[in-house]
């Protein structure tokens, strides 16, 4: 074999890195950027519990028959392995506020830590296991979305990344928690490649739950699922990567980048570039709703003086953001009316699906302008200008709000959105029980003292 056929054998590279994962040294840099995710993560699974698509997850959990292994987060409810993960996926992102990572347009944290966390549950994991496999699926996942390359993009594909990607790093990161060796993640891939799928028709859902299953629930659950298969004896043959004969990414997309499955692995670690967000809606409203707080904080208008709210953007995010979408923490005419109206954007607000149809809320929102694309925004940048009281107030947020990886939340800001999320269903005490035991999460050797907290008691 040629030194480039051997260069070009990504999947046994990908499951040689797999299979050390647990035991590689890890730099702190990446331990406490995985810590904070965690809690992130965490904090959208108890939180989500309450909104619908989570409510969703636990009936589906609670009507089938299994032994009850690992805990629905954020409930005193505890089902089978997968229900589990599903049920738990579910809510990770039933409120929007989950992390993102831009160049791959996946949500990693919303379906590996759904997956890691129920799989951990299941094995009485430590954290440091846990805290691993999270790196390693946050890892896998936008690995994967990335060598699908640029044919699977939300305006060239109906084939959804966000679904693709997770599904990678959850069957990985339970694998890992499983101890696999490198021929079982050989043959894991096989599997996770029967499981891929996902289509953007969750932009039709009315109540989040569709688009949190594509997003999560059924990405976390059918890799967690592919993991315990291989866990079970089941046999997968040959490469699923191999370049060379028929693969799962030219079965998938027109134009795959299998480089980006290697390329610095083990040394660049693509934790680091992913985003916790600030605000639970979705993420082309961040900037004009920080725009538009900036006007308020800074020139305090008042809303019965607004007769026009404009908004610049360099992109038609509009046709992702914008009237024909139903759920209130995406749609980016309700989250700056209400934003508009209430003074700051809060997270009873963008998930109040009611006060969409509100008097107030809808007359403002009639004031609001979508205009664009405008030349030389840069991606995700926004002008916002507000016609107030005979005057105009201006405002430009950049493509790095506050949470982007360029732009990072502090460890105190991390919390203290945690903590918001955490109390909308533990009580305070054990809401501040998950922070601390978060933040030294290696020294957990069980991580179910975790998970404890995490349950009504």
């Amino acid at each position: 074999m040629t030194t480039t056929e051997l260069a070009n054998r990504y999947g046994p590279r990908v499951a040689d890195h797999a299979a050390t994962a647990m035991s590689r040294p890890l730099p702190e840099e990446v331990r406490e950027k995985a810590r904070l995710h965690l809690l992130d993560t965490l904090a959208a699974i108890v939180s989500g519990a309450r909104l619908e698509a989570g409510m969703a997850g636990q009936r589906y959990a609670q009507g089938l028959q299994g032994p009850p292994v690992a805990a629905i987060l954020g409930t005193a409810l505890r089902a089978p392995l997968a229900e589990a993960v599903l049920a738990n996926g579910m809510a990770a992102h039933a409120d929007e506020s989950d992390d993102s990572h831009e160049d791959s347009q996946t949500h990693p944290g919303c379906g590996v830590v759904p997956a890691a966390i129920s799989v951990a549950d299941e094995l009485a994991s430590s954290g440091e296991a846990l805290l691993r496999s999270v790196v390693l699926g946050y890892e896998m996942t936008i690995r994967f979305a990335r060598a699908f390359g640029s044919g699977m993009t939300f305006k060239s594909s109906s084939m959804s990344s966000h679904a693709y990607g997770p599904l990678f790093g959850a069957g990985y990161a339970a694998g890992a928690l499983m101890g696999f060796e490198e021929q079982d993640f050989a043959a894991l891939l096989n599997y996770l490649a029967q499981e891929a799928s996902g289509l953007t028709t969750w932009r039709l859902d009315k109540a989040h739950t569709l688009k949190s299953y594509v997003f999560a629930g059924m990405p976390a659950m059918n890799g967690a699922k592919a993991a315990a298969l291989v866990r079970a004896g089941f046999t997968g043959g040959g490469d699923a990567l191999d370049m060379s004969d028929r693969n799962m990414l030219d079965a998938i997309c027109p134009s795959p980048r299998p480089e980006a499955l290697t390329e610095g692995l083990g040394t660049l670690f693509t934790i680091l570039e992913t985003d916790i967000k600030k605000y639970p809606i979705g993420y082309p409203i961040a900037a004009p709703v920080a725009a538009l707080e900036t006007i308020i904080a800074e020139h305090a208008p008042r809303p019965a003086d607004v007769t026009a709210i404009r908004t610049y953007y360099n992109e038609d995010w509009y046709k992702v953001v914008g009237d024909k979408t139903l759920m209130p923490d995406v749609n980016m005419r309700y989250c700056l009316a209400i934003t508009m109206l209430d003074g700051r954007l809060t997270f009873d607000a963008s998930h109040d699906a009611a006060r969409m149809h509100d008097d107030d809320v809808v007359a403002m929102g009639r004031r609001i302008q979508f205009l664009g694309p405008t030349p030389g925004l840069e991606r995700f940048a926004v002008e916002v200008e507000v016609d107030a009281g005979g005057r105009t107030y201006r405002a430009f947020q950049d493509r790095n709000v506050l949470g982007r990886f360029e732009n990072p939340m502090t460890r105190a800001q991390v919390e203290a959105k945690a903590l918001e999320l955490l109390v909308t269903a533990l009580p305070a005490a054990q809401a501040r029980e998950v922070v601390a035991l978060t933040a030294r999460i290696e020294e957990l050797r069980d991580v179910r003292e975790l998970i404890r907290a995490m349950t009504i008691r």
